[in-house]
């Protein structure tokens, strides 16, 4: 129970919690955002060298290797995102059990775990007032940016339709790779329109794209 409860704020430790788990996501890489047709982040952590130059760091080596090699930057920046949430997914793990992980019930541990690790709220205006913070692993995916619940986003990958639903952006990239069919029963999965609906809004969409291609960009 919080020390000095406020009352009249009975769910603030729950907010904490969002609060937190939405920190630890916008640390992950954005796999939305694009800077001249590749993935920001991609770009921010390689210093948006030009080929043929030096990367100013081992990382940024490492990135212009592996593009130079023909990868895909969507999948560096899947393989990225997934290790990333692995990552924050064993640390809630971490701090609400530490059995969760295995860690003080291995027999090869010469000594026992005599310590656990808490996070604990506090009100910035009552230091008074905490409270601690469990349930951090089993409510993570449910705060995912992208909707997924932690998931991969597979293929294809949805087209960049800046305040486009995912269902159209998952059309769209279907039908430009030629998979008419798979793009109209998304489009159909997702709103329940009819054939020639789902067709309509496709060619529209497709339509404006040819007309103004650099929205994708935007």
């Amino acid at each position: 129970m919080a020390e000095d409860e406020d009352p009249h704020t009975d769910d603030w430790p729950a907010q904490a919690r969002q609060s937190f788990l939405t920190a630890m996501w916008n640390m992950v890489v954005d796999e939305d955002a694009y800077t001249d047709g590749s993935p920001s982040w991609i770009e921010s952590r390689s210093g948006g060298h030009e080929q043929g130059s030096v990367p100013g760091s081992a990382s940024a080596a490492a990135l212009h290797r592996i593009l130079a090699c023909g990868v895909n930057p969507d999948d560096v920046t899947d393989v990225v995102r997934q290790m990333q949430h692995d990552l924050l997914y064993n640390v809630c793990q971490l701090i609400d059990d530490p059995g969760l992980l295995g860690i003080g019930l291995d027999e090869d541990w010469s000594e026992q775990m005599d310590v656990r690790w808490e996070l604990v709220a506090v009100r910035t205006a009552r230091s008074t007032v905490r409270a601690p913070i469990d349930g951090l692993h089993s409510s993570l995916d449910e705060l995912d940016p992208s909707g997924r619940s932690g998931e991969p986003r597979g293929r294809p990958v949805p087209a960049r339709l800046p305040g486009q639903p995912l269902h159209a952006r998952l059309a769209i990239a279907h039908a430009r790779a030629g998979y008419r069919i798979q793009a109209i029963n998304t489009w159909r999965k997702a709103t329940g329109v009819s054939v020639m609906e789902a067709k309509a809004a496709i060619d529209q969409l497709l339509d404006q794209l040819r007309q103004d291609p650099e929205s994708a960009q935007r």
